[in-house]
């Protein structure tokens, strides 16, 4: 019986440490790709992998990329105003360049212009900023 419970737990951390290495992927492309979102990603990732592996928890915690994105809001709950304008930048940047490979589709246009005004909400308006 004991070693099923222990076959069992086993699977449940490969599962969670499988979910965490995805989102990790998925919110490092979100770093270069605005529709992805990378925070939210990241926030799983950590979830994930604190059920996972400590050693990978503690990992990701350390890693610049974490550090980057996640960590200096985490600290502070707010971020400087160049952070906030390097962020909109790079995402208006990609969005336009989106915006022009994707004229005859409005949909795509749509949906790119609606993740860029999110955007400057958040910015704008839910995030604070650092002095």
């Amino acid at each position: 019986m004991k070693t099923t419970e222990q076959h069992s737990n086993v699977v449940i951390r490969y599962i969670f440490l499988t979910i965490g290495a995805t989102s990790f992927a998925l919110g490092t492309a979100g770093i270069v790709l605005p529709l992805l979102p990378t925070v939210p990603f990241y926030m799983l990732t950590l979830f994930c992998l604190a059920r996972g592996s400590e050693r990978f928890h503690n990992m990701f915690l350390e890693s610049s990329l974490y550090q980057k994105t996640v960590g200096a809001y985490e600290r502070d709950k707010a971020l400087t105003l160049r952070a906030k304008l390097s962020i909109l930048l790079s995402v208006s940047t990609i969005m336009a360049i989106g915006a022009y490979f994707s004229q005859n589709m409005p949909v795509a246009l749509m949906v790119m212009g609606i993740v860029w005004v999110a955007h400057v909400i958040a910015l704008v308006f839910i995030v604070k900023t650092k002095k």
